[in-house]
């Protein structure tokens, strides 16, 4: 039998980096996929092909696995094996195939992405059909590897789908009539999540009152986004958008690149600002500022918002 699977990217509306300290945040899934394709073998090997990291045809066996997670071409399937057949109980050989729409290292959610549909094929090609929180939570064990301590937004947006309020593993779908239009530019600077995550924690310890008041400030930059964009006031969410990136300048994860993009987006965008990690990656715009985002030297991502989680594709012997 053959399972093959997909998850969507991701981006982050509003609340990046503060949602690693429990704060809430709003991200969005987007029409952008990582294609997972599973064959069960009659033995203990696997085989892996991933065009992302380019992973071709390599062999490999279960003992191998500590050596694979050592390695950044490999971290992530290695990492989604030994977790998923560890829940499951499980030890069987497997040819993995995988494919992604989603730019690596850029904030869009690439490996969150890869995670959940790679765990979830796994334990359904095995025969064992997983709720989608403990997808998610398999996802978000995997990141906490990958990316060192991870709050576990990416794995729950790319699991679930559509626009989420989240906050440590808990989260409502925003009840929105009409998704806005957003631009994706990339830098094509890759981003460093670790680096990102770890200097900014290195600033809370030394400005603890400071970053207090930083975290405090970012709840109600959510808050009021949750209720301008269920109002469907996208000209007040863009506003909100524009501060949340002002925000994140201050705490020095923005970029010359980002920078660049952001205010040319901003000649003709309601908002606009960095998204994820930063210092590098993507940022993104309310509407169409494809042409703006080209001109100032940014790779324009074609995507939609969409409400569509973790699936699966078809099944077939």
């Amino acid at each position: 039998m053959t399972t093959k699977a997909s998850a969507p990217g991701k981006v982050i509306l509003l609340g990046e980096h503060a949602a690693v300290y429990g704060n809430p945040v709003l991200v969005a899934s987007v029409a952008l996929r990582t294609y997972v394709k599973i064959d069960r073998r009659g033995d203990d090997e696997y085989t892996l092909n991933n065009r992302s990291t380019n992973i071709k045809n390599l062999r490999f066996s279960f003992s191998d696995l500590p050596k694979l997670k050592k390695e950044w071409g490999t971290v992530l399937t290695a990492e989604c094996i030994d977790k998923t057949l560890q829940k499951l109980d499980e030890k069987s050989g497997l040819d993995i195939e995988l494919f992604s729409e989603i730019p690596v290292a850029s904030g869009m959610g690439s490996s969150a992405s890869a995670s959940s549909a790679l765990c979830y094929s796994i334990a359904k090609e095995l025969g064992h059909e997983l709720e989608k929180k403990e997808i998610a939570d398999l996802a978000w064990s995997v990141e906490n590897i990958v990316h060192g301590r991870s709050s576990g937004v990416d794995p729950y947006a790319v699991t679930f789908g559509g626009v989420l309020r989240y906050k440590k593993g808990d989260f409502v779908h925003l009840k929105i009539k009409e998704y806005p239009e957003v631009t994706v530019g990339n830098t094509g600077v890759k981003s460093n999540t670790l680096e990102s995550v770890g200097d900014v924690m290195k600033l809370k310890e030394a400005y603890p009152e400071f970053f207090d008041d930083y975290l405090s400030a970012m709840k109600h930059i959510v808050d009021y986004g949750q209720r301008f964009l269920e109002e469907g006031d996208f000209r007040k969410f863009g506003e909100i958008m524009n501060v949340n990136h002002g925000l994140l300048s201050s705490i020095g994860v923005s970029s010359p690149e980002l920078e660049r993009l952001v205010w040319a987006a901003r000649k003709v965008s309601l908002g606009a600002k960095l998204c994820g990690a930063g210092r590098g990656g993507i940022m993104v715009a309310l509407g169409d500022a494809s042409k703006e985002i080209e001109k100032a030297g940014g790779k324009v991502i074609k995507t939609k918002i969409t409400d569509d989680g973790v699936r699966i594709e078809s099944n077939g012997s």
